[in-house]
């Protein structure tokens, strides 16, 4: 699972709210990651003062030697 930060932008890019996505647990895949990250990039666009939308996707890498 990887984990996602959505962060709400004004207009000089500044960042007013963030949104840290770290896991979405199924038992059964119900819902897909992106579909949860682009329901939360679209109600971040509708709050004010909010001009862009980004959302940010970490995933973490092990390697075993």
């Amino acid at each position: 699972m990887a984990t996602y930060v959505i962060t709400g932008r004004n207009g000089s890019n500044e960042p007013l709210v963030s949104v840290n996505v770290s896991g979405i647990n199924q038992d059964a895949q119900v819902v897909e990651e992106i579909d949860v990250v682009n329901a939360l990039r679209d109600y971040l666009s509708g709050v004010a003062g909010v001009r862009n939308v980004v959302a940010q996707k970490y995933e973490q890498v092990i390697t075993v030697v």
